[in-house]
């Protein structure tokens, strides 16, 4: 199992990009290369300088880009504002994707329009020789099984499949993984914490608030079944990257150490499961 980290994980995503207080890149990395990994994913444009990442020998492994498929406008500007600059750096630390496409946060329910999209956007990181998955995510318009099944029958796009992501999407993970079988070429591994998930369902909690309140927990103490997912026929076989992730809203500086410990429990976590 090839590992890798995110800048997810220390706060660093589409939601922080206007935060003063982000953890600097050095920093990041240099922790991250601290833990033992090898590899990460990129993060918003801008962040992560391919000079950085080779002055650790850290790997890039892939790089998000949330895009409004639902939207003409949006689309043409997310293109710009996040596809063409992830694959940019991509290409300029020498590696091949993949891109990790993902619909922008309350997203409408998909159409076809947002299907023929996808496909626009698969088509044009392949022009560029760069691999590409879709990530179903929470809170966009593919995130239920059924908006996932739609995607895997529009298009031909492989799947950054997400054991969180399919929980607080209203799944199993092990049932949307099965069903993602055959397309899943990239992982994304998070636990979900059952107390905060209860009250999301019930609508005594919204998403944003969810998230700043840490449903994506410590892997190992909530719901998520590890083991069960990854002894699936659906990922016999994988080789690709396997990312960890547990997503935070604010990590600042001084919290690094602390985010650092739980980290490290995580993968040492992951890395007992794989032997």
């Amino acid at each position: 199992m090839r590992l890798a980290s995110a800048p997810v994980s220390w706060g660093v995503w589409e939601q922080t990009t206007g935060r003063d207080d982000l953890v600097p890149a050095d920093l990041l990395l240099d922790t991250v290369r601290g833990l033992g990994y090898a590899a990460i994913e990129l993060g918003p444009p801008g962040y992560l300088s391919p000079e950085a990442l080779a002055a650790r020998g850290l790997a890039l492994v892939g790089g998000f880009a949330p895009l409004r498929f639902e939207d003409a406008d949006g689309f043409d500007e997310d293109v710009g504002l996040w596809l063409d600059p992830i694959a940019d750096v991509l290409l300029a630390t020498g590696a091949r994707g993949p891109v990790v496409l993902a619909g922008a946060e309350n997203g409408s329910d998909p159409s076809g329009r947002y299907f023929d999209r996808v496909n626009a956007a698969v088509e044009r990181c392949r022009a560029r020789g760069l691999g590409v998955v879709f990530h179903h995510h929470a809170g966009t318009a593919v995130e239920t099984p059924a908006q996932i099944e739609a995607l895997l029958a529009r298009t031909d796009v492989g799947i950054c499949f997400d054991t969180g992501h399919a929980l607080v999407g209203g799944g199993d993970p092990v049932e949307v993984a099965s069903m993602c079988a055959g397309r899943i070429e990239h992982l994304h591994l998070k636990d979900v914490d059952p107390a905060l998930l209860a009250r999301l369902r019930s609508g005594d909690l919204a998403l944003a608030q969810a998230w700043a309140d840490g449903i994506f927990c410590a892997f190992g103490e909530g719901f998520v079944d590890f083991a069960a997912v990854l002894a699936l026929p659906a990922l016999a076989g994988y080789d690709g990257w396997t990312v960890l992730e547990q997503d935070r809203v604010v990590v600042r500086p001084d919290d690094v150490p602390a985010v650092r410990a739980v980290e490290e429990r995580n993968l040492a976590f992951v890395r007992r499961l794989a032997a």
